[in-house]
């Protein structure tokens, strides 16, 4: 099951379906685009095995530029995603899939030479692939804030961000 009431944070266990989901939509990603992506990442928690998420697929599509992407914004919409303008910052363009109340993927084009977007999201995501107890400190993390910010997402990632800085911090450290 994928997809979480908009605006409120929900956490499951690990399911191996998100990366088969992931998969399909790599897979269709690449065969409407082609070599126009560089590269394309799982990120998020949905991405980490044994970690509780919430049931949205996280991706990265790495592209050279976001300064011309009319192609992908008519594409993606082709494909379900939403095209929303104001979710567009310096280095990524935010693409939201499934409907407006409950989504179930949410995409960032991204340019791949931008630490922010593209690195620091992959930094993170294989630290925690490979850390045990950076593991378990994040799940217990995360159990702690759904407890207090079930119903305030934006408040649930922001408690989020001093933890994912040290591991990314780590994480080049280790690099």
């Amino acid at each position: 099951m994928l997809g979480v009431k908009r605006g409120t944070v929900v956490l499951l266990p690990y399911s191996s379906e998100w990366k088969l989901e992931f998969e399909k939509e790599k897979a269709s990603l690449l065969k409407t685009f082609g070599d126009r992506i560089k590269a394309i990442e799982h990120i998020g928690s949905t991405a980490i095995p044994s970690i509780p998420a919430k049931p949205i697929i996280d991706m990265n599509v790495a592209v050279e530029s976001i300064d011309d992407i009319e192609d992908f914004i008519v594409g993606l919409q082709k494909l379900g995603y939403e095209y929303i303008p104001e979710r567009r910052y310096t280095d990524r363009q935010f693409f939201p899939k499934g409907p407006s109340e409950c989504r179930t993927h949410h995409l960032n084009l991204v340019e791949i030479y931008s630490e922010t977007a593209w690195k620091n999201p992959l930094l993170f995501r294989d630290y925690l692939r490979n850390n045990e107890g950076a593991r378990k400190e994040y799940k217990k993390l995360k159990e702690e804030l759904v407890c207090k910010y079930a119903d305030n997402r934006e408040e649930y990632t922001e408690r989020k961000g001093n933890f994912v800085m040290s591991v990314v911090e780590k994480a080049r450290i280790v690099k």
